[in-house]
């Protein structure tokens, strides 16, 4: 916190200078307070402060009768983040990044092993209440542990807030793209007042982060410029190469410096019901994460049920849905039909080509769909409410991931053994940011195949699910 007496003031060659005792929390044991010193003095001397950057402009390391002092030119530079109120005004937060962005990329941080930076690292000049805005500074990540450790500056947020996937997970290894993430971070709290990753602990925000698993940056403050939002939501990527590089970064900040940051209510009112829909799909699947890591024994219990059962009917082997009976034509329509209920035997049933990538989509959207059954009826209601999310809600909100709608099937072609039916239809996928609904076509080739009609051949749409070449809405397509 701001406080005047935490500065002495000391004169040298005329000059004022403010200095701060490094060690006003706890002073080391003497072997200990020399290392200190001596590491102090070595960063002063690598990292001198260069107009234009936001470096604090340290003199020197100072001994007083009451202790070691970091001098500056600059008194008002020691409030912290803290100390600012919620959710800044963008054009104020734009313009620090571009200069924290200046400031990195002159210092070539990462080939001086800045692996990411934090909010213990920056410091600000002024206040909100005057007429000067507030102005950013820099400490090195070194000079920054030692005030945490040994002085009066207060701990922010802990190092794992910013940490990203790559040096989460092990071999990973630090580089720009690093940094980018970690000042994704920071502009995401300063526009929010939150972090991007939130849990309950230190390994639910480090799950939180390797998942990706947050909040848009305009769920929470739509009246962001989209810009602007779309640029710290890349910074935030899990895969290093889905982020902009440093210049790349400083190029886009650039840019956005003249153009308005802020939407007018009448711009941003129909994208409401968007961004309710997405937190709430994102505190759905947060509740159903935190039960299984709660229940896994339960959830292992129903696993075993579900496996077990089908393996006791494996000797008689499997019973055939499809029949003698049955035309081509509904045949055809089973085969659609599966596809919504997520029913894996039925689809089997209904073709003897090979279905790839559909087959697969089907078995884990049912295995999804059961668990989350599951848990509708496991999650006790004040949990649910804990999560900010009614138990009787769950399922009202958790469609479908996947579908067919509005089925129309004409034949093209037909004869005793050989029918080709067209299928018109609507598909559509339930992903993150909503609904996504497309016109698709098929054409299914029937044959008599062991004394009942099988689909034998599939172009179209449900052709290109099932070798892979559909890029599925929200994945990058």
């Amino acid at each position: 916190m701001r406080s005047e007496n935490l500065f002495k003031k000391f004169e040298r060659e005329g000059e004022l200078l403010y200095g701060r005792n490094i060690f006003s929390r706890k002073q080391p044991r003497s072997r200990v307070l020399n290392e200190i010193k001596q590491e102090v003095e070595n960063v002063l001397d690598k990292y001198p402060a260069v107009p234009g950057n936001v470096l604090v402009d340290f003199v020197e390391l100072h001994k007083s009768d009451y202790g070691y002092y970091l001098l500056c030119r600059d008194r008002d530079w020691q409030q912290q983040s803290g100390d600012l109120p919620e959710k800044l005004e963008p054009e104020m937060v734009l313009d620090w990044w571009q200069q924290l962005v200046k400031t990195l990329n002159y210092l070539r941080a990462p080939e001086l092993g800045w692996r990411f930076i934090t909010l213990d690292q920056l410091r600000f000049s002024g206040s909100l209440s005057n007429s000067k805005k507030p102005e950013v500074r820099l400490l090195p990540p070194e000079l920054a542990e030692i005030l945490i450790k040994y002085g009066d500056a207060e701990k922010q947020l802990t190092e794992e807030y910013f940490r990203p996937p790559e040096l989460i997970e092990e071999g990973g290894s630090a580089g720009e793209k690093s940094l980018v993430f970690s000042l994704g971070v920071i502009i995401y709290y300063f526009l929010t007042g939150s972090s991007p990753f939130q849990g309950r602990d230190k390994s639910e925000v480090v799950d939180r982060i390797i998942t990706d698993s947050r909040l848009k940056l305009r769920d929470l403050r739509p009246e962001i410029a989209p810009a602007l939002g779309e640029l710290v939501d890349s910074c935030l990527a899990s895969r290093p190469e889905d982020r902009p590089g440093m210049v790349e970064m400083q190029e886009k900040i650039q840019v956005l410096s003249g153009q308005k940051l802020k939407l007018d209510p009448k711009d941003y009112q129909q994208e409401r019901s968007r961004i309710q829909r997405s937190i709430k799909f994102f505190n759905l699947k947060q509740t159903l994460k935190l039960n299984v890591k709660r229940r896994w024994h339960l959830l292992l219990l129903f696993a075993v049920i579900i496996i077990m059962i089908p393996l006791m009917f494996l000797s008689t082997g499997v019973e055939e849905q499809i029949t003698s009976s049955h035309s081509a034509e509904e045949v055809t329509r089973y085969f659609y039909q599966s596809i919504n209920e997520k029913n894996l035997t039925l689809l089997d049933d209904t073709a003897v080509v090979d279905l790839g990538r559909l087959r697969r989509m089907v078995s884990e959207s049912h295995v999804m769909e059961t668990v989350r059954q599951f848990y509708e009826m496991q999650i006790p209601e004040e949990e649910a409410e804990e999560e900010h999310i009614a138990a009787e809600s769950v399922g009202e909100e958790f469609e479908t991931l996947f579908g067919v709608e509005n089925l129309d099937l004409a034949p093209e072609q037909e004869n005793e053994e050989e029918i080709i039916f067209r299928a018109d239809y609507q598909f559509f996928i339930n992903t993150e940011e909503g609904r996504v609904e497309l016109e698709a076509r098929d054409f299914l080739r029937l044959n008599i195949v062991n004394d009942r009609w099988q689909i034998t051949g599939i172009s179209g749409l449900i052709k290109d699910i099932i070798t892979g070449d559909f890029e599925e809405p929200g994945n990058g397509g």
